[in-house]
């Protein structure tokens, strides 16, 4: 995924991270890792008032967010329904097909985060910040 499609400019995305130094000097085989956890880093520096999760949080979060934004800063709602997540702008022509299907906050979390509430709320999804 490419955060050209960023629809929140001012907070990090996955590109950002890349272009950091000590992203580019890790081993290829964990790039993509040190990437999103350096991702994860700068929001939460840069946005201290979100609550943000890398992708290694895997439990989800109490209360859960209906919103959050993925590590290209694309937005992602939640089903309360069913608990499970898509993306409402999925568009195949844009996007990987794997984001045009119903996730798991595991699967989101893991494939597409670190993953920030929409809104700043330190209340919301209690957990790690």
């Amino acid at each position: 995924m490419s955060s050209k499609r960023s629809k929140n400019p001012a907070l990090p995305v996955l590109d950002d991270a890349f272009r950091l130094a000590s992203v580019k000097d890790a081993e290829e085989s964990t790039r993509d890792l040190a990437a999103r956890l350096a991702t994860t880093e700068l929001r939460r520096v840069s946005h201290p008032g979100r609550v943000t999760w890398d992708p290694t949080d895997q439990a989800e979060p109490v209360p859960v967010p209906p919103t959050v934004v993925d590590g290209d800063g694309d937005l992602w709602l939640r089903d309360r329904g069913t608990g499970t997540w898509t993306m409402p702008e999925f568009n195949p022509k844009e996007f990987p097909a794997r984001c045009g299907e119903v996730l798991t906050w595991n699967q989101l979390a893991r494939e597409f985060g670190p993953l920030t509430a929409l809104a700043d709320d330190r209340r919301i999804g209690g957990g790690r910040r």
